[in-house]
């Protein structure tokens, strides 16, 4: 009923808690996928099964966020640190998807809280309550969320917090400034602690899910762009594969800065953990630069379709297709490859076929009379050529 744990080097094998509670969460997400695939096609049911297994991952995310809310705010009433409202906020605000991102959130909202406390407190103390004073507070606050280099969300969070707690005058006291810090110190462990089951499946296999499933979608673009050879290409197909060539490339930007929130190979991670975090990103750099080629091809195609359609060589149409092909083996590789560090045999006999393809769009170019085709051939085998050379560098690892 559990999913199959995933291959050596993606995770730790000792149970505990959080990954019981992972797996949980995992064998809804497979029922439910399993339901959709045998649910009648087209139906109404298959449609319904299909959006709850597509947002069961937020619904799990918005219970673990909850259910943190309540524990941080038991947590504050038992401690008796007066009002439990900041011990909860912090929990909120601190769940994440993965650890990394929580301890930042986390450390952001600490600091934050203190800064809005003291200032708020200072301010009045010299002050006093007065209807200028409020924008003082807002400038004061500001500077110093910059200065703590807290981000955007953080250093916005000091103006407000101390806009609520300078309205308190004579009741913000050092006993109360020290009660909020605690509490909110309060929810920040509660919510490190549920990040750990805040998705139902770790950060690495997220990312090297996400990233397989891009690479299969380039992969499938070359194919179809190569299975119009010896064809004319028309302005309408060449502009549909430039949208979605951008709209790739949109996605792949969108992993990096994920990645890069997540720290992935950099914080808070040792050996393996630290080592497998290194793969994927070196995946990543891989794609994206595969997204940019797809996107160069993409580009080459409709500008030769400026003035008209154009046609394709054969050669040349192959050469695209067997490209995608290696794409795609490798990106079903993908996890293999992260895990275990092996090459992938599948690529590098698909880089053969792109290299045979390679060889006979060439000689088919050399023949060509079309100018405007010996161009367009010539750059799209320039594009191939450095598309091919890095994925062999990645498979012979």
């Amino acid at each position: 009923m559990f999913a199959t744990p995933p291959p050596k080097g993606m995770r730790t094998p000792v149970r505990t808690p959080g990954t019981l509670v992972r797996d949980l969460s995992r064998a809804v997400q497979e029922t439910l996928d399993l339901a959709v695939a045998r649910a009648p096609r087209g139906s109404v049911l298959q449609r319904g099964l299909r959006l709850a297994s597509r947002s069961w991952a937020t619904v799990w995310l918005i219970g673990v966020t909850s259910l943190a809310a309540c524990v941080a705010w038991v947590g504050a009433l038992y401690l008796d640190l007066g009002s439990p409202v900041p011990a909860a906020a912090g929990a909120v605000i601190t769940v994440a998807l993965s650890l990394n991102r929580s301890l930042r959130s986390g450390l952001s909202l600490v600091g934050a809280t203190a800064a809005a406390l003291i200032v708020a407190f200072a301010l009045y103390q010299w002050w006093g309550l007065h209807v200028w004073t409020v924008g003082v507070l807002v400038i004061v606050s500001l500077v110093i969320g910059r200065l703590m280099r807290l981000g955007p969300e953080g250093a916005l969070q000091i103006p407000v917090t101390a806009l609520f707690l300078y309205i308190m005058g004579e009741a913000l006291t050092d006993d109360l400034i020290i009660s909020r810090i605690v509490a909110t110190l309060l929810g920040v462990a509660v919510g490190l602690v549920f990040s750990m089951v805040a998705h139902p499946e770790l950060p690495e296999e997220r990312m090297t899910e996400r990233l397989s499933d891009l690479g299969v979608r380039l992969g499938e673009l070359l194919v179809a762009m190569g299975q119009v050879s010896d064809r004319r290409v028309t302005r309408r197909q060449s502009t549909e594969w430039l949208t979605e060539a951008r709209e790739l490339g949109v996605e792949t930007r969108r992993i990096g800065e994920e990645l890069d929130e997540l720290g992935l190979g950099r914080r808070f991670s040792l050996g393996s953990e630290r080592a497998v975090g290194r793969a994927i990103r070196d995946q990543y750099h891989l794609i994206q630069q595969t997204s940019d080629h797809v996107n160069a091809i993409a580009r080459g195609l409709f500008d030769a379709t400026s003035e008209g359609s154009v046609r394709l060589p054969q050669g040349v149409g192959q050469m695209l297709s067997s490209t995608g092909t290696a794409v795609t083996a490798h990106a079903d590789a993908m996890d293999r490859a992260i895990a275990e560090g092996d090459p992938a045999t599948g690529v590098i006999e698909a880089l053969e076929a792109v290299e045979e393809d390679r060889t006979r769009s060439v000689e088919e170019l050399k023949g060509t009379d079309d100018t405007n085709a010996l161009v367009l051939g010539g750059a799209l085998v320039n594009e191939v050529d450095r598309m091919a050379k890095r994925l062999a560098g990645a498979s012979s690892r």
